[in-house]
């Protein structure tokens, strides 16, 4: 299976998937609800969508499988827009896990990439992709700027040599709601999530389903994130518990590193719970698919379980096709006993 970014995150799929996902919701950044909404709209240029729509889901099938699964669920058109944020993301997210680009380039990009929000946000897109949010923000009056901007917030502290994360509560909470619950702030007005009201009720458990799928995505990732520099891994965990970062660099799986890990994936395991509560609350289709991500993502749990929470040996902590359709169906399942 490929790598899950947008973990980084992370999709964030089209990135409907991503929404539930790195879902559903959390506080927007300052005291204003929803932050900044367009003003005067520039005409977009007409771009073809079909090409568009084939590269976000050749995106999602490369780098978040599990969540392209899930995105079936969705209606046409809350797919489509889904995957309008999707590219947007998946693009942001790529700007800084490039291997070969400095920090300097990558700071530069990302200013780039804030002028080109800012672009499509007065419907002047730079291209095609970006013209697909575009046309998405003007079809949802309540999808605001500030996740994007506390996306690109979260971007930033990556694009460093040596990422570190100084604790769980709050630098790690923090990057997860900047990386991962923005994603949910962003769909939650795809999903027919549209008071004030109702987003109050999907905010908490949106943030733990988004904090849930970011952790357990670190967890997967630890590999991939060690060869780009990155630990996200808390440092003052690792110090109490013993585990040496150059044996986490060196690949070498300690009892203690055992530890550390089983301690990340039992706080998944609580906020994936958490976000089970509170699915029920979202409207329309949105808890089928809420609980499709949290049973899928609770099977990603369970094979590191298996794995005696040795994710430095053998490949990606990964589950199979097989395993992905016994989590759908326990997932609907669930959603029709509970209707």
């Amino acid at each position: 299976e490929a790598r899950s970014e947008l973990h980084r995150t992370m999709p964030l799929s089209g990135l409907l998937v991503l929404l539930a996902v790195r879902a559903c919701a959390a506080s927007v950044r300052g005291g204003v609800p929803g932050g900044e909404r367009v003003g005067a709209r520039v005409a977009a240029p007409s771009y073809s969508t079909q090409d568009t729509h084939s590269a976000v889901e050749r995106m999602m099938k490369e780098y978040d499988p599990a969540l392209l699964w899930a995105s079936r669920l969705l209606p046409l058109q809350t797919a489509q827009d889904a995957g309008a944020l999707y590219a947007w993301c998946r693009r942001l997210d790529q700007i800084v896990d490039t291997p070969d680009s400095d920090d300097a380039k990558k700071r530069a990009a990302l200013d780039e990439w804030k002028v080109r929000l800012d672009m499509l946000w007065k419907g002047a897109p730079t291209d095609a992709l970006d013209a697909a949010l575009s046309s998405t923000v003007s079809r949802h009056p309540t999808l605001h700027k500030a996740p994007f901007e506390d996306m690109l917030a979260g971007m930033r502290a990556d694009a460093v040599a040596q990422r570190r994360i100084c604790s769980f509560n709050p630098d790690l909470l923090e990057y997860g709601y900047q990386v991962a619950g923005t994603v949910g702030l962003m769909l939650l007005p795809l999903l027919g999530v549209t008071t004030e009201l109702e987003q109050a009720k999907a905010r908490i458990p949106a943030v733990a389903l988004g904090t849930a799928i970011q952790i357990i995505n670190i967890i997967r990732d630890v590999k991939a994130d060690v060869a780009l520099g990155r630990v996200y891994l808390p440092q003052d965990e690792m110090s109490r518990l013993g585990v040496r970062e150059e044996d986490v660099m060196a690949g070498v799986c300690t009892p203690a590193y055992r530890r550390l890990i089983r301690r990340q994936a039992r706080r998944a395991a609580v906020l994936l719970r958490s976000a089970e509560a509170g699915a029920h609350q979202l409207p329309h289709h949105s808890p089928a698919l809420a609980l499709v991500i949290i049973e899928m993502y609770r099977e990603y749990l369970l094979e590191l379980e298996y794995r005696g929470y040795d994710n430095l040996s053998g490949g990606r902590i990964s589950i199979s096709a097989g395993r992905k359709i016994i989590a759908t169906v326990r997932a609907l399942k669930k959603h029709v006993q509970a209707l």
